[in-house]
């Protein structure tokens, strides 16, 4: 691990640290059981999200797996499992792909197809320090690695296609999302505290945001740590230790900024994970030092939020990473070793949960 990343990880285990011990959280109901359901908000709202299961190991997702290990090699034989995933995708046919940085390769796991396996590209195209996710419609699966300072293409049976940027280009690329269609791809350069936008037709930068090292300006940024595209093309970074989140419209004009530091429901303490989704008008924002996912219009309104610390279901030890398809989520819940799946069964209306 270089300097600036051993700087960078314990800036951010701090902030988080102090975070969590310095004044009330949003006040959270838990977990509500209904009919033997896990659902969220309580009574007398109407249900927005279900919780449906965890993954950590490949026995989550195939049972035999389990019974044929201890036929063969006994009990003692640990099988696959997640160790810190930190981010997520989720494929057209439902795959989840899971970048987990400590077993540094990407979880490819599929619950119908009882599917779960590490993926770790291969030359040119092999992974060192992945840490962003993102998969286009066709299937193409693009991974940020931050050692080789590039993002990775490969096609939809994982062989290499292509890399953006390189070291010219790119100090540390970590988070990554792309836009509806796949023919742009937001990667962010968290040490340069710029986000670049790719035309992925072209292999070409079609314009960078940001610039200015630890900058509080309109349009730039403290440490950007996550992006996510909604339907219409807009364009949301997580922009770290400003405690804001930043949106610019497909010419990368900046559209909207809302957020701050505090301890209400609402405030971007540590903003990390983003998914959006413009169909339903809601953005999901994972908080590292709330320890839960809360929900916006795409005005910047709280709508209500979901999750609490701990490890039973519903609730977080660090979650990063959030992605979003159809009515399913799935949260990277790293510090608990696993990715949480959700159920988004219809728009919250208030944030009175």
């Amino acid at each position: 691990m270089d300097v600036r990343l051993k700087c960078l990880v314990i800036l951010m285990l701090a902030a988080f640290v102090s975070a969590c011990s310095s004044g009330p959280k949003p006040a959270n109901r838990g977990p509500v059981f209904e009919s033997g359901r896990i659902v969220y908000p309580a009574a007398p709202a109407a249900p927005v999200v279900e919780w449906i299961g965890a993954i950590s190991t490949r026995s989550d997702v195939d049972s035999r797996k389990r019974t044929l290990k201890k036929v063969l090699v006994g009990e003692g034989e640990q099988e696959p499992s997640l160790m810190a995933p930190t981010a997520v995708a989720i494929g057209p046919d439902g795959t989840l792909y899971v970048v987990d940085q400590h077993l540094r390769g990407v979880a490819i796991i599929n619950r119908e197809q009882r599917r779960f396996e590490l993926f770790r590209g291969s030359s040119p195209g092999s992974l060192f320090e992945p840490v962003g996710v993102a998969v286009a419609e066709d299937g193409t699966l693009y991974v940020s690695d931050a050692r080789s300072q590039a993002v990775y293409a490969y096609d939809s049976d994982l062989r290499f296609i292509e890399a953006y940027g390189g070291a010219e280009v790119f100090s540390r690329p970590t988070a990554i999302a792309l836009a509806p269609g796949g023919d742009r791809l937001a990667v962010c350069d968290t040490d340069r505290h710029t986000v670049d936008v790719f035309d992925t037709n072209q292999g070409s930068t079609l314009f960078t945001l940001g610039g200015h090292e630890h900058s509080s300006r309109d349009g730039e940024f403290n440490f950007p740590v996550a992006v996510a595209f909604d339907g219409e093309g807009y364009l949301y970074v997580s922009d770290y230790l400003n405690f804001r989140i930043q949106v610019f419209d497909r010419a990368g004009d900046l559209d909207l900024i809302f957020g701050s530091a505090g301890d209400r429901p609402g405030d971007l303490n540590r903003p990390r994970g983003l998914a959006a989704d413009a169909s339903n008008g809601v953005l999901y924002e994972v908080d590292g030092a709330f320890q839960l996912v809360q929900m916006f219009n795409l005005d910047g309104e709280l709508l209500m939020w979901f999750g609490e610390p701990g490890q039973g279901p519903g609730q977080f030890s660090l979650p990063s990473g959030i992605a979003r398809r159809d009515d399913l989520l799935v949260i990277a819940d790293t510090l608990n070793h696993r990715v949480q799946l959700f159920r988004f069964l219809g728009s919250p209306q208030t944030s009175d949960n």
